[in-house]
């Protein structure tokens, strides 16, 4: 049997491209992040609901262990939709509602 693959690298993209879709801080995302057996890992929080949104948790090999309680709070590097996170937002949306957006994405 083959040994399982658990694909990483794509969570700081996703959780930005959710907390632009989703309205941004007055939406009541924030970005979170924690170091996690040597990996660092970006997913969302609600801040009135302490609601998780982590669209990359299948990249653990326990998802359900998560450590979410030791996150903090971290801005993302970009105010704006960075080049990573806007073809995903584009993937996950219709894309004439964001088509400004494809401007200045590699092809």
């Amino acid at each position: 049997m083959p040994k399982k693959v658990y694909a990483y690298g794509n969570c700081y993209a996703t959780s930005e491209a959710l907390y632009h879709i989703l309205g941004g801080k007055k939406s009541g995302w924030e970005p979170m992040y924690i170091y996690t057996n040597t990996m660092d890992h970006w997913y969302l929080r609600h801040i009135e609901t302490g609601i998780i949104l982590d669209a990359s948790r299948l990249q653990f090999k326990h998802p359900d262990k998560v450590p979410y309680d030791l996150g903090e709070h971290r801005d993302f590097l970009t105010k704006r939709p960075s080049q990573w996170a806007k073809p995903i937002m584009i993937i996950l949306t219709w894309f004439n509602k964001f088509k400004n957006l494809t401007e200045g994405i590699p092809e």
